[in-house]
């Protein structure tokens, strides 16, 4: 049974994409204890998903600044999340993507 600490190492391993033997190194495991670990798995992924959403909170904060790369970003995360999520108010959309957010103080009016 793997510790907390291992378990913690896993998911840190994971948040940097670490290979699974590199990962078993760091947590001081065998990689088969990782894989055959529902728990460990589970924290791995974790980690994973933890870094993209850090990654994808970091673009849109840039997106709103105006970096335009950023902005085409920002709708290519939209149109993959969109499948999952079913909206009435899509049609309200010129291009099928919500708009992103006003800051405090943005004027909205184009």
């Amino acid at each position: 049974m793997l510790t907390e600490e291992q378990l913690s190492a896993i998911e840190d391993c994971g948040s940097a994409e670490m290979p699974l033997d590199e990962t078993a190194i760091i947590a001081e495991c065998e990689v088969s204890q990782i894989v055959n670990d529902p728990v460990a798995r589970a924290r791995y992924h974790k980690g994973q998903l933890q870094s993209k959403l850090k990654i994808r909170q970091a673009v849109v904060k840039m997106a709103r600044e105006g970096v335009p790369q950023m902005v085409k970003i920002y709708q290519d995360f939209a149109k993959t999340a969109l499948p999952e999520i079913e909206t009435p108010l899509e049609s309200e959309f010129d291009d099928g993507l919500p708009d992103l957010p006003a800051q405090p103080g943005e004027d909205n009016e184009a």
